[in-house]
């Protein structure tokens, strides 16, 4: 399967395009923020995502890689397809879509056709602590994080939650414990420093 393509874009329609490459006219459906950034004639690289539809292959095309992970990872929650999940991206911005999802706020994700207030929950209840180990993952190379066990982190961050501090709060307090107390490597010793001071 492909990872990306480059070719020249022939065609720029409504939810798709057509990538020429060496001969060959790709179609690939694509959100609206990714239709915009293209033109025609102009040379053009997509991310590709590959999903089986009435046993066709059907190929979806990202203007960045994460965009296309987060597609994919949309895609992985049950009852939702690529046409919600790509409606999602085309009607959300990304950043918007992840801060949604990470607050625990569906009304955004509701206002889109065909995402219903069962289906935005579904959706928040299955990235959310994903997303979490991830945004905490992003900076483990720096020293707020070396030397602690994987998973604590975002296991002490789910827990202040559990005890009414929001998300970003959450966060900033453990990776503040991290840096001063380098030594304490529980994700119990992480809840009860970063919870002090409220």
């Amino acid at each position: 399967m492909y990872e990306y393509l480059t070719g020249e874009v022939v065609q720029i329609s409504e939810g798709h395009t057509v990538l020429e490459v060496g001969g060959v006219g790709h179609r690939l459906r694509a959100p609206s923020g990714t239709l915009r950034k293209l033109k025609d004639g102009a040379t053009a690289r997509l991310f590709i995502s590959h999903r089986i539809r009435d046993e066709q292959l059907v190929m979806f095309g990202f203007a960045h890689p994460e965009e296309r992970d987060f597609f994919d990872r949309i895609c992985q929650v049950s009852g939702v397809g690529p046409a919600s999940a790509l409606a999602l991206l085309s009607n959300v911005e990304q950043d918007q879509l992840r801060t949604s999802v990470l607050e625990g706020e569906t009304a955004p994700l509701e206002r889109v056709k065909g995402i219903g207030k069962k289906t935005a929950q579904r959706i928040v209840l299955d990235l959310r602590g994903a997303l979490e180990k991830e945004d905490l993952a992003s900076s483990a190379g720096s020293p707020a994080t070396v030397g602690v066990p994987e998973g604590a982190a975002a296991d002490a961050v789910r827990a202040l939650q559990v005890l009414g501090f929001h998300i970003t709060d959450a966060q900033d307090r453990v990776r503040k414990v991290v840096a001063d107390h380098p030594k304490e490597k529980s994700a119990e010793q992480l809840v009860r420093l970063a919870s002090r001071g409220r």
